[in-house]
């Protein structure tokens, strides 16, 4: 009867786990079409496979430690099946953190490479190593030769030692670097949008616009794929500039754009200073006149760049050094 109320629980336990996953997992999942970050999707997605595998594993676990003995590790396992399987399911998240292009590629070929379905499947295999590889030592005494296991540990140690230590300084190794500025005042007339009213009829507008082209080096995934309040790349305007603008034009980019090739980034942001619909289907809203546009354009480079890597590492560029 225990056995029996012990396997259905079990089995529940497994269920709840899945159900309440997957609709998590569905969450974030519109969440990240909202905000266009993809970041928190991917990190609860390989991590949640080594949940399951550390489930699944869960049963013989318990039933190891319930016997005598010192508890042991099984390196040689972890080093064979742990290590890759970790890495590989892992792919996606290492491909945001490695500022080092090869490392970079090579991480995001392999999450290219086994999609969300095959990074899942060895993510459960990963979890169930893991726990699987602790054990009591009176159940294999002889399974694996001592100075194999010893030698085992060292490479395990040393792998995770150094992805740790290079994930931690990959900042300082390759610090973030802005190689190049060109900012202009454009007037695009071929811009399209949707009447408010219904969202069918096209409308076209004669748009003037400030535009910021900025290339960086050693720019992580992660600062790229920001929206919204939580934009991490704003550009702040210095007086001269502020006072020939209305105050809110650079509280939100009204278009980003970025392209990578290598190691190199170039990210577009684009402010409307005005605009002016043709048909009249919508409220003008009138730029500059000219000679105010060219003191605008004459200003561009009045302004620091600001770049939010995390609450405590801001950072600051004066784009008037990037002038010429």
């Amino acid at each position: 009867m225990r056995k029996i109320i012990a396997y259905l629980g079990y089995v529940l336990g497994l269920m709840l786990l899945v159900y309440y996953g997957i609709n998590y997992q569905e969450e974030l999942r519109i969440l990240a079409g909202r905000t266009f970050d993809p970041f928190p999707l991917m990190q609860f997605s390989q991590v949640y496979p080594l949940m399951i595998g550390a489930y699944i594993a869960l049963p013989r676990f318990i039933s190891r430690l319930r016997r005598k003995g010192g508890l042991s590790v099984d390196w040689l396992q972890i080093l064979i099946i742990g290590i890759p399987t970790l890495l590989i399911s892992a792919s996606g998240i290492l491909s945001h953190y490695f500022l080092s292009y090869p490392l970079n590629s090579l991480f995001g070929q392999v999450y290219v490479k086994y999609n969300m379905t095959g990074i899942t499947l060895i993510g459960v295999v990963c979890g169930y190593t893991l726990l699987n590889s602790i054990a009591r030592k009176e159940i294999e005494p002889d399974a694996v030769p001592a100075v194999n296991s010893r030698i085992a540990k060292i490479f395990v140690l040393l792998i995770l030692g150094s992805t740790l230590l290079y994930s931690s300084l990959s900042g300082f190794l390759r610090p973030l670097k802005l190689v190049d500025v060109q900012a202009d005042v454009v007037k695009n007339d071929n811009q399209s949008g949707y009447l408010v009213n219904d969202g069918k009829d096209t409308v076209y507008f004669i748009q003037t616009e400030l535009n910021y082209c900025l290339k960086f080096k050693n720019m992580p995934l992660r600062l790229i794929r920001q929206s919204g309040d939580d934009l991490k790349i704003k550009i702040e305007p210095k007086e001269e500039l502020a006072s020939l603008l209305a105050e809110d034009i650079f509280k939100q980019p009204d278009g980003r754009g970025f392209s990578r090739s290598g190691n190199e980034t170039e990210i577009t942001l684009t402010y409307i200073i005005g605009s002016i619909d043709p048909e009249g289907n919508n409220a003008n809203i009138l730029p500059p006149p000219p000679e105010v546009l060219e003191e605008i354009k004459a200003s561009l480079y009045d302004a620091e760049l600001i770049i939010e890597a995390s609450d405590t590492d801001i950072k600051r560029f004066n784009l008037l050094d990037y002038k010429d």
